[in-house]
């Protein structure tokens, strides 16, 4: 992210402020949609207040476009296999929260915790959630940043978990490698923090916090050797009896195929950051939803104004129903629309299900030890919050079903007890919560 110097910031933030503004990179100023509440103008930004309509006409993300480059590079590694071959292969086993042993969540229905590894280990961390439809089966997935600083570099893991059926004891789920081809038969790890997941059709979006969103295809899934040989290695390795693929010992690989990149030219307060994302197929059109994460002290925001922490933007991403892919026009990807969400630290966004207007979301936050907001253009946000027994503690990563009835959220966790903050997946009544 490229950032202001200081008198750069204070030119800023005195412009903002008397309400001239920067072309391109501030409230809206053209007239609000019926279903918003008018933009409240250029001011100093209040926690809890309603969304602002935000100008985004200054930002575009281009397609890298290499669909079929980054697949044929695949093509040496293995057949290609899809997501229904690894749900009949899923090898570890998530109990069931029943009784006392969930987070004090308000409308709380059901949820998994991870097996005890999992719940217990320091080098992979959850982010992120997306949730969809695979054949007969509902899935969601988990994505997992590397926390050790030590090479080697794992880059981002991704839980497959078949959650059809929460009357059962456990859920089963299994972890992928997601990589990048880098030449024929080759690959690499995504070197990201994983803070955004979003699942349309075949594709998987990711988050590339400093530069757009990475594009993963679900029918380029391969399996690699998971031999001692490649417990330390990745990509193509050369051994005494012949070539094997490796993943860090992952039995499966999800390549990516492409991606949409914020170009070099667009810098700060325009360029934002890709902290998280969600899907919304409330509107006219199916989205994918991205914003930033934003505190008071160390992860501002290039749109932080003069109240650091609140200046975090939500952008609407339109998705061609046709491929699945973002809609471009010659490459490039315009928002539909985006959004100043005046609260702090946020870590996930969903679409609240219960009504048919796209100017409403849940937004998942750590603030107060953990928090649910519920946001509108129209009204002040609601809170559930942990710290008073409403909500799960840090929670990260949203998915809504679109039926409307249950929202599910991933916690980053500490501990193993998942009714004190252990890591955990579970899912609410939204209308409980609305």
């Amino acid at each position: 992210m490229v950032g202001f110097s200081q008198e750069a910031r204070g030119l800023f933030i005195a412009t903002w402020l008397a309400g001239v503004g920067l072309a391109g990179c501030g409230p809206a100023s053209e007239p609000a949609r019926e279903d918003e509440a008018p933009s409240p103008g250029q001011r100093a930004l209040t926690e809890g207040a309603p969304l602002t309509t935000h100008d985004a006409s200054c930002l575009q993300l281009q397609d890298q476009n290499t669909w079929s480059t980054y697949a044929s590079y695949m093509t040496g590694v293995g057949p290609a296999l899809g997501l229904s071959a690894v749900l009949q292969d899923l090898n570890r086993v998530g109990p069931v929260l029943s009784g006392l042993g969930h987070p004090p969540a308000v409308g709380y229905k059901g949820g998994f915790r991870w097996n005890d590894g999992d719940m217990s280990t320091p080098d992979w961390v959850p982010q992120a959630l997306t949730a969809g439809v695979s054949g007969s089966s509902n899935v969601a997935f988990v994505s997992w940043h590397y926390a050790p600083t030590t090479a080697p570099e794992k880059g981002v893991r991704v839980s497959v978990a078949d959650i059809s059926d929460m009357s059962l004891s456990a859920v089963n789920y299994r972890h992928l490698l997601l990589v990048r081809p880098t030449s024929a038969g080759n690959f690499t790890v995504i070197p990201e923090h994983g803070g955004g997941l979003a699942w349309y059709g075949n594709y998987l979006y990711l988050a590339d916090t400093s530069d757009g969103l990475r594009v993963f295809d679900l029918t380029q899934l391969r399996a690699v050797d998971t031999s001692a040989t490649c417990e330390t290695q990745i990509g193509k390795i050369s051994t005494a009896t012949g070539t094997v693929w490796c993943a860090y010992g992952y039995k499966y690989v999800l390549p990516q195929v492409s991606a949409y990149v914020v170009p070099s030219t667009i810098t700060s307060p325009c360029r934002p950051k890709f902290s998280w994302l969600g899907k919304d197929t409330r509107g006219t059109t199916d989205v994918v939803l991205s914003g930033e994460y934003c505190n008071s002290s160390s992860a501002t925001c290039p749109y932080d104004g003069s109240t650091p922490g609140l200046g975090g933007r939500l952008y609407r991403w339109p998705v061609d129903a046709t491929t699945n892919r973002l809609q471009a026009v010659s490459g490039i990807v315009k928002p539909e629309r985006a959004y100043l969400f005046n609260q702090p630290n946020v870590q996930g966004v969903a679409p609240i299900m219960t009504t048919t207007s796209t100017t409403s979301y849940w937004l998942s936050s750590t603030i107060y030890n953990g928090s649910l907001f519920k946001v509108s253009t129209s009204a002040s946000a609601t809170s559930y919050r942990a710290l008073l027994g409403e909500w799960a503690r840090l929670p990260e990563g949203m998915h809504a079903t679109t039926s409307g009835t249950n929202l599910w959220t991933v916690t980053e966790g500490t501990g193993t007890d998942p009714a004190t903050g252990g890591r955990v997946v579970f899912f609410a009544d939204q209308a409980s919560l609305d």
